[in-house]
């Protein structure tokens, strides 16, 4: 279903590890201001389909491409989809010997250019956008989990990306921080941006997912509206899944 409104198309997707076959086959596309929730079981490949999309991973075979970009032809083309392609990690990946302020400024200087004031003034926006404009000149040992992923949001998005990519934003949090960087999140997708994210935070999948692509072993199984996977999924595999992550 590749067409020109698509931000991202992924065209016969194969990727492996040694002999271990993770995407089998993969088309996956998704629409300019489209929210795309992926979830699936441990194992499924969710996490390795997001990471292809901005070349943290190889792929062996098929063609991607990121606003009309094909990424994987030249390396050229990988560092300039990059920043344009923002990426919220699990662990947060902050460095732990800069400030908040500087972890959020740093990957604008350098790959963008931006001047030093100009650079503060928008993560000082960002902070505040994210509730942590107290937090500037603290150190990333000094926040909690949910807050060091939401100033990991901040500095994805300080570099203006067109996408951006959510791993399992909420997986290594405490259970009283993960509505605050949900809370994030919510606010982003009413502001138009184009966002992947793979989660099994199944609330805010229903709540704020345009669609819902589901993954079991490499494959894509199904995928549709929120309302129709959540009420009526049409595969054994995902009936199985959502008992199994609603009953828990």
């Amino acid at each position: 279903m590749g067409n020109s409104s698509n931000i991202i198309s992924m065209n016969k997707i194969n990727k492996f590890f040694d002999d271990f076959h993770v995407l089998k086959n993969i088309n996956f596309y998704v629409k300019r201001g489209e929210i795309v929730v992926v979830c699936g079981p441990s194992g499924s490949g969710k996490s390795t389909l997001i990471r292809c999309i901005n070349g943290l991973e190889d792929i062996d075979d098929g063609e991607i491409i990121v606003d009309n970009i094909d990424i994987h032809k030249s390396k050229k083309n990988l560092q300039e989809i990059r920043g344009e392609v923002g990426m919220v990690f699990q662990h947060f990946n902050l460095f732990p010997h800069l400030t908040i302020l500087e972890n959020i400024t740093l990957a604008p200087s350098l790959v963008k250019n931006v001047n030093k004031d100009a650079a503060k003034k928008i993560a000082l926006e960002l902070l505040d956008k994210v509730k942590l404009g107290d937090k500037a000149n603290s150190y990333p040992a000094d926040l909690s989990g949910g807050q060091k992923q939401r100033v990991a949001i901040a500095r994805s998005l300080a570099m203006k990306p067109k996408v951006i990519l959510f791993d399992e934003p909420t997986s290594a949090l405490d259970p009283e921080t993960i509505g605050d960087v949900l809370a994030v999140m919510k606010d982003l997708a009413k502001e138009n941006f184009t966002l992947v994210c793979v989660t099994h935070e199944m609330g805010f999948a229903k709540e704020v997912g345009d669609r819902i692509v589901f993954m079991d072993h490499g494959v894509i199984v199904e995928e549709n509206t929120p309302e129709e996977f959540f009420d009526n999924p049409r595969s054994d595999r995902a009936k199985k899944f959502l008992k199994e992550i609603l009953t828990h």
